[in-house]
């Protein structure tokens, strides 16, 4: 995981010109995209049928 936040925050940072100083930006913006991207991947739960009990 590291590996892909590295090569996307870099890939980021070429992309805006390389400006110094602002490296802790791009690590954390590779993050939340990478994190985003995982995330749509999860299905949500479904949800249970209602359990119906019988009469006695």
């Amino acid at each position: 995981m590291e590996d892909q936040i590295k090569r996307r925050a870099y890939d980021l940072w070429e992309a805006d010109g390389k400006p110094a100083g602002q490296d802790q930006q791009y690590w954390f913006k590779a993050v939340a995209e990478l994190a985003a991207s995982a995330a749509s991947t999860i299905k949500p739960a479904r949800k249970r049928a209602s359990r119906t009990r019988k009469a006695a």
